[in-house]
């Protein structure tokens, strides 16, 4: 019923412990596992030959990086199962806990099932007090206002999704619009990172009542230094604002998709804020670079201004 898709790179220490403990936990509701090895240089390969006899799991491997997303689309074609779940490989979720959201998922009949996550940073456990969950119960809330306005709550490391309801693009009908590394690979800063938020705005666009979340804490997103996501290499740099800039504009040149927003001042408000905010942890030295005078500051302008006329 369930498959977890897993690419992974240099992750060797985690992944015993993720596929036996997690992933295959007695009390989990996966039934398929398809994970890459996306060029590792560590002990990955030796750890993943150790689970080559099991027929829930089915074991790539890339002689060259193809990047996350890259791996993630090859392997979505191998999909069998209904349902799937996107997972990084430092990243785990509680077993108990997405079996119940799973079981609550297709009692409500939902596309989208999710729920709340904590942090582990350096060893320390967090408990994230995400806005988004508490603004997507306003009573004017959209689902689609909701996940623009307060970033990518619905984590897919707390996530479900109805295969058949995914978005499709390109040949291969992958659920991700690889254009995005296109258009973001300008800065020479490789893929755009935020394919996990647009997929799943591309989901409340559509499907906006069927999203079931799970009050609960139901996974871990475990932060470390080199990821590219960090502060460094995508806050402080404006490539976190830049990416934000683009949804707003592929978004909401959609003219029911602006009508949804515009009814909403609070959610209205809270997009502005939030590419806002984002814009705000540029660092000094970044806006004097040419990335950000030459590709990021036109395409922040242009979101800014279409939010303000709106």
């Amino acid at each position: 019923m369930l498959t977890v898709i897993i690419p992974t790179k240099n992750h060797g220490s985690y992944l015993e412990h993720l596929i036996t403990n997690v992933i295959f936990a007695d009390n989990s509701p996966v039934t398929n596992l398809l994970i890459c090895n996306d060029g590792s240089t560590d002990d990955t390969a030796s750890i993943l030959e150790k689970f080559s006899g099991d027929k829930r799991i089915r074991i790539f491997h890339n002689e060259k990086s193809k990047g996350a997303i890259g791996s993630v689309v090859m392997m979505y074609t191998h999909v069998e199962t209904p349902y799937v779940m996107f997972l990084a490989s430092d990243d785990y979720f509680f077993p108990d806990k997405i079996a119940r959201l799973f079981d609550e998922m297709i009692k409500n009949d939902a596309y989208v099932g999710f729920g709340k996550y904590v942090i582990e940073d350096g060893g320390q456990i967090i408990e994230l007090n995400h806005p988004g969950w508490q603004a997507r119960r306003q009573a004017d809330a959209d689902e689609f206002c909701s996940i623009l306005g307060f970033d990518h709550y619905t984590s897919f490391i707390v996530a479900i999704v109805k295969c058949e309801t995914l978005p499709k693009y390109g040949p291969d009908n992958s659920p991700w619009d690889l254009s995005l590394d296109r258009m973001a690979g300008a800065d020479g800063m490789g893929e755009f990172r935020a394919q996990d938020w647009t997929l799943a705005l591309d989901m409340a666009k559509t499907h906006p009542d069927r999203f079931y979340f799970l009050d609960e804490y139901c996974g871990c997103f475990r932060k470390v230094a080199s990821q590219l996501s960090s502060d460094d290499t995508y806050v402080h740099t404006g490539r976190a604002a830049y990416e934000m800039a683009m949804l707003i504009l592929r978004y909401l040149q959609d003219y029911e998709l602006r009508k949804r927003v515009k009814k909403s001042d609070y959610f209205k408000t809270a997009i502005r804020n939030l590419l806002y905010a984002k814009a705000g942890q540029i660092s000094d030295t970044a806006k004097q670079s040419h990335n950000f005078v030459e590709i990021y500051k036109p395409i922040l302008l242009a979101a800014d201004a279409l939010l303000i006329n709106m």
